[in-house]
């Protein structure tokens, strides 16, 4: 490490310089107040999201590079502004994946109307949550703060409401779920999980869960979940062997790096099997990421991906489905999951396969990648 990072001047984080399957750790100037409504959080445990493959394989992500990654994390704060009320030096926060909307425009200009941690520029900015510190703008309305019912609470169970617990729990909302439906989740990634999880939780009959990763599946199997081999047959028809009228609710847990049963790419796929499945009147909500962009210097895969897709519009409206999906902001989400959280009845840290430290992310980063992991987290001291 530097004299400048002994001194305080820097951090360390893990940054993405454009190439491909690549990251790095290094130092960059620490995370520091801009303006008086911010506080800067000392990170205690981040997260690798599967969405931040999607910025590893180089097809998402700002145009400039370097910029640094990760979207969940929580710490203690160790700074606030004086415009900042309700948050205080030494609170232990969670940082939610979308700072608040409002007065975003202070920022640096957003090219795509989202502003997310973790992203570079285009997307506002932010810095990332894989970092050892995080500039957090708007903390009044951008930090949870967790009070001392949750200090004997371990971070692997908090720091998944940063992104997605809550973003699996309204995935399995936006499918028009109800107690007693049967649903049926593609993916069993971290996200996928816990949308299994989120549904059996809230009372579903059966639960799906559709993968090719042997490991993956048994843990849903191990959660409750009905796994389904997508490798091993189309996914749709093992399902409507079992459900012959199909499932009232599908969730697309996966996102636009899809494969299909012979494990090629193909973007159509889980959208496709997710309807010929779906009953007559049912749901599907899409909360995997599909956001194609042309190839740049940040994003050097892009044009691998397509902005369109093969919709089976006959199958959907001739069942009458309805379909929702986008981006989740998890801070509207949260407060229902913080008390299964507190109560125990929820306890979504299982979806950790790993915990390491910050200077080992390049390598978690490529476990996780080769489906060697099902989550990491990265843990500073």
């Amino acid at each position: 490490m530097t004299e400048a990072h002994h001194n305080g001047r820097t951090m360390r984080s893990v940054v993405f310089d454009g190439q491909p399957f690549q990251v790095s750790v290094r130092d960059i100037p620490k995370a520091i107040l801009v303006r008086q409504t911010d506080a800067v959080v000392q990170v205690t445990s981040a997260a690798i999201c599967g969405s931040d493959l999607h910025n590893y394989h180089g097809v998402f992500g700002s145009k400039q590079v370097p910029y640094s990654l990760g979207h969940e994390a929580m710490g203690i704060v160790k700074e606030v502004g004086t415009d900042v009320d309700s948050v205080r030096v030494g609170d232990r926060v969670i940082i939610p994946d979308f700072p608040d909307g409002i007065g975003l425009d202070l920022e640096a200009a957003i090219d795509f109307k989202i502003a997310l941690y973790g992203e570079g520029h285009q997307f506002g900015d932010l810095g990332g949550c894989q970092a050892e510190f995080v500039r957090v703008p708007l903390a009044d309305k951008s930090l949870i703060v967790l009070s001392e019912q949750f200090d004997d609470i371990a971070d692997k169970d908090l720091i998944v409401l940063s992104d997605i617990f809550p973003t699996a729990w309204t995935g399995v909302t936006w499918s028009g779920f109800e107690a007693g439906d049967k649903i049926a989740i593609f993916g069993a990634g971290p996200v996928g999980l816990l949308a299994a999880y989120s549904a059996i939780l809230r009372g579903a009959s059966r639960v799906y869960s559709i993968d090719s990763v042997e490991e993956r599946l048994e843990l849903a199997a191990s959660i409750g979940a009905i796994p389904i081999n997508f490798t091993k047959g189309e996914p749709s028809a093992q399902v409507l062997a079992r459900e012959p009228g199909g499932v009232q609710r599908t969730v697309d847990c996966v996102g636009e790096e899809c494969v299909n049963e012979s494990l090629k790419p193909d973007q159509s796929f889980v959208i496709t099997q997710a309807i010929k499945c779906t009953s007559v009147g049912g749901g599907l909500a899409v909360i995997g990421v599909h956001f194609a962009q042309t190839n740049s210097e940040g994003v050097e895969r892009g044009n691998t991906m397509s902005p369109c897709i093969t919709f089976p519009m006959t199958d959907f409206w001739g069942k009458n489905i309805s379909i929702r999906g986008g981006a989740v902001d998890s801070k509207l989400f949260i407060e229902p999951l913080l008390g299964l959280v507190k109560n125990g009845r929820a306890k979504p840290g299982f979806v950790f396969s790993s915990i390491v430290r910050i200077e080992d992310a390049p390598q978690a980063y490529r476990r996780f990648s080769d489906h060697l992991e099902t989550k990491v987290m990265i843990r500073f001291s």
